[in-house]
């Protein structure tokens, strides 16, 4: 299985794939890991590629994708090339402004991204960061998308290795947080098939 996870700096985007990649060696499989990252500390964008089975690279070609996991709408749209023709994209709804739209010389069209992404993948929208802050922190929204993509059927890795690999990634004050956070991520994926 191919997954790329997309994302601004700060939103989790690596420690997702490290949960994704876990979660498949506790299944039993091989998985590799390789992200690209441009100045993700001030808001860059973050791409992690997450491969399982025998693969001999951890990055994904272009077109070649199952599933997108995107954690910001713009985000999404520019990593939609990566996704294979019919594969899924999960979005989180959140916008985060570059800093050429916030000063007003390019244009940040959400409605356009969103056409896009329908136009050119089975795509559901998640409004991940309000259902994580409902779950005591926005910065698990990352884990709220694993649980959509789970509750979807998007990913070939058990529940309680997905479980295990999170307390294994976390720290153990957050774990707690962090299994409601992928619990309502289900949840949220049953109310949108």
């Amino acid at each position: 299985m191919n997954i790329i996870i997309s994302g601004v700096g700060g939103q989790g985007t690596i420690l997702a794939s490290k949960i994704l990649a876990a979660g498949a060696v506790l299944d039993g499989k091989n998985a590799r890991t390789g992200e690209t990252i441009g100045m993700s500390q001030r808001g860059g964008c973050v791409v992690s590629h997450v491969r399982t089975g025998n693969v001999h690279s951890a990055y994904i070609p272009a077109g070649k994708a199952d599933l997108l996991l995107s954690f910001e709408l713009c985000e999404g749209a520019r990593n939609l090339p990566l996704l294979k023709k019919g594969g899924q994209a999960i979005i989180n709804i959140a916008t985060v402004m570059p800093v050429s739209a916030t000063l007003g010389k390019t244009a940040y069209d959400a409605a356009k991204m969103k056409e896009y992404i329908v136009q050119n993948s089975h795509a559901y929208f998640v409004d991940a960061d309000n259902i994580a802050r409902e779950c005591g922190s926005i910065k698990a929204a990352n884990i709220v998308l694993i649980g959509a993509a789970f509750g979807l059927g998007a990913l070939d890795i058990s529940r309680e290795n997905l479980i295990q690999a999170i307390r294994d990634n976390v720290k153990a004050k957050f774990f707690d947080l962090n299994v409601k956070a992928f619990d309502a991520g289900v949840k949220a994926a049953k109310e949108l098939k």
